[in-house]
């Protein structure tokens, strides 16, 4: 059997979503996945039917039956973020779909974080938790570094703004308390990977308390 390595594709946007998006190529339609932060990057042109041209990573995805995959590709706006994504998902552990999920801070905030083993940093991006963060730094630290100096400044997946008012408020009331804004940022850091289910700046604050007590 002959596999189809598809690096880059150029179409026009017949459906997008903020997972996916589709393109019509010469007769036919290609669905990709797309982190959630190229949708709105992308709508002009799904709103006037406009040509895109996405670098794309091909994996096989498993279906409900274990016997059953489908080959199914990831589009990126930049050459720069796919090759970041390429390495990122060798991590044992961190799939396609997780991956596409965390990258809520800028890829040279994620590789910055990985080169200088900042594991809190890390821990905070959705799906990523402290044991994984640990795992990533162990797998990709001394990798990172040509990411690290991308000039990208915004995150390739969108902030959940419940998350990113929580976060915001809680360092907020620790400005207050006169802690910098450094140390504030990594204590709220650390009690939402440790918590993340917490859902009011109270109750944050609360565990960060708790986490310090317990120092």
């Amino acid at each position: 059997m002959v596999e189809i390595m598809i690096s880059r594709i150029t179409g026009q946007v017949a459906r997008l979503t903020e997972s996916s998006v589709t393109l019509f190529l010469n007769g036919l339609y290609y669905e990709l996945m797309i982190p959630s932060g190229l949708y709105s990057q992308l709508k002009n042109a799904a709103s006037n039917g406009s040509e895109i041209t996405l670098h794309t990573l091909n994996f096989i995805e498993a279906g409900d039956r274990k016997s059953y995959h489908y080959p199914r590709l990831v589009g990126f706006t930049d050459p720069v973020d796919k090759e970041f994504f390429q390495v990122f998902t060798t991590v044992p552990g961190l799939g396609i779909k997780k991956a596409l999920k965390s990258l809520t801070l800028p890829i040279r905030e994620i590789a910055t974080a990985i080169e200088t083993k900042n594991s809190a940093t890390l821990s905070r991006l959705p799906g990523i938790g402290g044991r994984l963060a640990d795992k990533v730094i162990a797998e990709l630290c001394g990798k990172m570094a040509r990411f690290a100096l991308s000039k990208g400044e915004h995150p390739l997946t969108s902030v959940d703004r419940e998350e990113s008012d929580l976060f915001a408020e809680a360092v907020d009331v620790l400005l207050q308390l006169q802690y910098s804004k450094a140390m504030a940022e990594e204590m709220v850091q650390k009690a939402l990977a440790a918590n993340p289910k917490i859902k009011t700046s109270n109750a944050l604050i609360s565990a960060i308390f708790s986490q310090e007590a317990g120092k």
